[in-house]
């Protein structure tokens, strides 16, 4: 009997019982399911929904409750199944047996291929979690013969379907990689070796054109880079321990898929809401990799993922590699416009300008997330869901998103839940990722329609102060703003004109605006899982030319803007386009300066306090040699 997971399941069940949270939630879904009632709550369900549906009668599996077919897709993988199955190697109720059998049936005796539950995508998802249930139910009480070859004219039959569905679409999308992933898994239960030379062949290439050389996947979403992530690593495990090759391109390009994963994640191990995405802890999937490629990087992020799902692939002595926590763990992500600036092991900025990637991708340009202390503070405002709408349209535009928002209008044009027109083109000038002073600047053509360029540079002062600088070059009259979400929950206060404090949990930063302005403050809409709405604060701050805001991270004892001289003539430099600036923790004095262009009238030298230089970025840390960051 060909084994994919755990030799043995009852060391891994006889765990989940100490947790009673866990062994809770298991036992809920399948008590549902063996109602006819469903739900879609497990950490990994792409759309989740915790609102109830219930079947009185006869089962309708292409049903489309609240007007959203995504529920629809979630029923058709059949996560219910894997619980009812796990419920029943619980239990040993034999109810949850027979409601999988029931179930199982009941789908294949009432649907048919070109429905809407027979979605090449569902049926790639759902394979993984029928051989799941099977290894349950072997290593428990083996389902019925007859049943059991239902199960392999099923999997005979998803190969056929699969096999047929691989167009340049499949290639590129995450569709690809989750429905192959079925394939290879059907055709080795069934050692149909020239279905397993496909299936792999049809992953290599997938893996190949979707990861981008910086570990990016190209859809630019957390949430499906690690779908994708999930059924590569699924597949390599599969292949190992049925003693299939695998090729060196496969392997490399998933290695470099996990460690692109695990290096954008936040300290806490969750991802960021970046587009389309949950709010998720991937640390198990990045210990699989981990294990998978022997890395000790992958070790040291993914520490504290060896959980439930963790467990239910590798036994509970599994050998994890010596984590090692590399020094800098800032990162560059040059093909995908993306950075990760870490300042300590609690606080990490993330910053996006680049690409939009597919339908999945969100009008973010020059958005940031600041995450410290335990707390994500400045955030992405998430997805909700896929129907198009108002809410659809909030969060996937800029508006839902921190960054510059020009005349109050989006910097592109959504045409529905996926489409787009005048994209919003990227620039990333610069990243210097090194050393205390990391500096980021970028911009965006999405309003050259009205003449106008939005740039934003991002200044960390070692662990202590986040500078953000906004600047507009117009050819006309035009608005301008700065946008900054703040977390769920979080407390936003304003202390003057100019100063604000946002706080959760704790965790605290302060916000100062340097440059004149209006600061407004509202709600907005907020989702950190598919069909879970709340809300959360809303900064508006208002400018012309150039925007200043200061976050502090630590206390402040002193913060003032200070002039920029030209020495050579003793003339002050244009505060519309510069700004020179003082600040302090009580141990440790800065003077930065900052100008949006060179400045040769006057004189090239430039003197900020007691630093000079000729550059158009530099910092000075007390009576420490001037650092140059930008020339």
């Amino acid at each position: 009997m060909k084994r994919f997971y755990l030799e043995n399941t009852e060391e891994y069940i006889n765990w989940i019982k100490k947790d009673e949270n866990i062994t809770e939630r298991i036992l809920h879904i399948a008590d549902l399911a063996c109602d006819n009632t469903f739900i879609f709550t497990d950490k990994y369900e792409m759309e989740r929904c915790t609102e109830e549906v219930r079947f009185d009668s006869k089962i309708d599996w292409n049903l489309i409750p609240f007007g959203d077919e995504e529920w629809c897709f979630a029923f058709s993988r059949h996560t219910f199944l894997l619980n009812l199955a796990k419920a029943y190697a619980l239990t040993q109720d034999e109810k949850y047996r027979n409601a999988w059998i029931r179930l199982f049936e009941d789908f294949y005796d009432n649907t048919e291929p070109g429905e809407r539950c027979w979605r090449t995508l569902e049926c790639g998802i759902r394979i993984e979690n029928y051989l799941r249930s099977i290894e349950y139910f072997n290593d428990a009480n083996p389902l019925p013969s007859e049943v059991m070859e239902k199960l392999k004219a099923v999997f005979s039959f998803h190969i056929e379907v699969l096999k047929a569905a691989h167009t340049a679409f499949h290639k590129l999308s995450n569709w690809g990689v989750l429905q192959d992933h079925g394939l290879l898994l059907a055709a080795i239960y069934l050692d149909r070796k020239d279905d397993i030379k496909l299936a792999l062949e049809r992953l290599e290439e997938e893996v190949c054109l979707q990861t981008m050389n910086d570990g990016i996947h190209w859809e630019q979403s957390a949430m499906y880079h690690a779908e994708v992530l999930h059924a590569l690593l699924d597949s390599v495990l599969a292949a190992q321990r049925n003693g299939i090759d695998l090729s060196g391109r496969l392997m490399s390009k998933t290695h470099l898929l996990a460690l692109g994963m695990a290096r954008n994640l936040r300290p806490d191990g969750r991802c960021y809401l970046s587009s389309d995405s949950d709010e998720i802890d991937f640390r198990d999937m990045v210990l699989e990799a981990a294990v998978l490629f022997r890395d000790k990087e992958l070790a040291a992020i993914g520490k504290g993922g060896n959980d439930e799902d963790f467990h239910s692939s590798f036994p509970l002595d599994q050998s994890i590699p010596e984590a090692l926590k590399k020094e800098n763990r800032s990162y560059f992500f040059s093909d995908t416009g993306n950075a990760v600036l870490s300042l300590n092991d609690d606080t990490a900025l993330r910053f996006h300008c680049g690409l939009y990637g597919s339908g999945h991708g969100h009008f973010d340009q020059l958005h940031f997330d600041l995450y410290t202390k335990g707390e994500v503070l400045l955030t992405d405002t998430g997805r909700y869901t896929y129907v198009d709408g108002k809410e659809r349209r909030q969060l996937k535009g800029a508006f839902g998103h921190n960054t510059i928002i020009i005349n109050d209008k989006d910097m592109a044009k959504m045409v529905d839940s996926w489409g787009i027109e005048d994209f919003a083109s990227p620039v990333f000038e610069d990243a210097k990722i090194e050393g205390p002073y990391k500096y980021l600047s970028a911009y965006h053509l999405g309003y050259m329609k009205d003449g106008v360029l939005p740039r934003r540079s991002v200044v960390t002062v070692e662990d202590k102060f986040v500078i953000i600088i906004d600047s507009v070059t117009a050819a006309g009259q035009y608005s301008a703003k700065s946008i900054f979400h703040a977390d769920e929950g979080a407390v936003v206060t304003q202390l003057d004109d100019n100063t604000l404090c946002i706080q959760k949990n704790g965790a605290e930063i302060k916000m100062f605006f340097m440059k004149p302005g209006k600061t407004t403050l509202c709600t907005f809409p907020m989702s950190k899982h598919y069909n879970e709405m709340t809300v959360s604060p809303l900064i508006e701050r208002s400018f012309s030319r150039l925007a200043v805001t200061v976050i502090a991270l630590e206390n402040v004892t002193q913060i003032e803007e200070i002039d920029i001289i030209k020495p050579l003539s003793s003339s002050i430099v244009d505060k519309e386009s510069s700004c020179g600036l003082l600040l302090s923790d009580g141990k440790d004095t800065y003077t930065f300066a900052f100008t949006t262009d060179e400045k040769p009238q006057g004189g090239f030298l430039l003197q900020c306090g007691d630093a000079e230089c000729y550059a158009r970025v530099f910092i000075k840390k007390n009576n420490e040699e001037t650092v140059a960051i930008k020339y």
